[in-house]
This record gives C-alpha cells, sequence and structure tokens, in this order.
C-alpha cells in the first residue's frame, strides 16, 4: 500500500508542478485580436510589419532568425528581411497568426511562412514571432499608436 500511496503522491506532486509552471508565461495562450491588427507595428532595430485589414501584410527590418525558413534561405545572406504576402488566424489555433510570404524582397519562393503569437495582451498587444515552440518569445512588435 505505501508504494501505491508514494506513486498517486509523486504523480500529484509532478502534476501540480506542471500546472504551476505553465502559469509562468502567458505566450500562446490569448487569441490575436485581428480587428486591431490592421496598422503599423515596429520591433527594435527599426523592423516594422504593416497588416491589411484585407489579409495582405509588408515588413521590413525583421531579423533573419525571426523566420524559419524552411525550404530557402535569405537572398544575399540577409541579416534583416523584407517581404510581403498575406496573413490569416487559424481557426483551430486563434492565438497565433500566420504569415504566408509572397515570393519576392529577401524570399526568393512563396514557400515560406512565420507564426506570430502573443507576448503581451495590453492594450496594445505586443506580438512576437515565434520559430522555437521550447522557446516562449521571439523577436517582438507592438503597433503604433
Amino acid at each position: 500500500m505505501s508504494v501505491g500511496r508514494g506513486r498517486c503522491a509523486a504523480i500529484s506532486l509532478a502534476l501540480g508542478l506542471a500546472v504551476v509552471l505553465s502559469g509562468c508565461s502567458t505566450a500562446g495562450t490569448t487569441a490575436v485580436d485581428t480587428d486591431g491588427l490592421p496598422g503599423v507595428w515596429t520591433g527594435s532595430g527599426g523592423g516594422r510589419v504593416e497588416f491589411h485589414a484585407d489579409g495582405r501584410f509588408s515588413m521590413k527590418g525583421i531579423p533573419a532568425e525571426s523566420v524559419d525558413f524552411t525550404w530557402s534561405e535569405p537572398r544575399n545572406g540577409a541579416t534583416r528581411v523584407s517581404g510581403a504576402g498575406t496573413w490569416q488566424q487559424q481557426d483551430i489555433d486563434e492565438d497565433s497568426l500566420q504569415l504566408m510570404f509572397d515570393a519576392g524582397g529577401s524570399f526568393p519562393t512563396d514557400e515560406e511562412v512565420a507564426t506570430l503569437m502573443v507576448a503581451e495582451d495590453g492594450p496594445p498587444q505586443v506580438l512576437y514571432f515565434s520559430t522555437n515552440v521550447d522557446k516562449p518569445y521571439g523577436y517582438e512588435i507592438e503597433k503604433n499608436p
């Protein structure tokens, strides 16, 4: 019986710890406010993303490591990237916004995608480029007033 109680206590402790640790970060738990999205958003070092109500976006000066290049590399080994494309909120994951890049700018193909998630709920919301599920934050952008 003591083995059963010990195992139960260990499981309870592990579950309790998981609940406590999962509350440390709100990243990825708050829905992206798509109604407040249109406009210019900026980040440190001059990064800029402009979202349009029609589902288009353009960006420039975003650190290349903020985009998880899976099918190509930025043109000319750029350390900051620029480009344009479409954005959409996923029906299943309202806490993330997908950026689908058109070919052009720093992107040689139209196969690259970036993910934005909520770093701070605001107002205003602060979004970040998510490239690593094990790292809670990436390059942050905030809407200009």
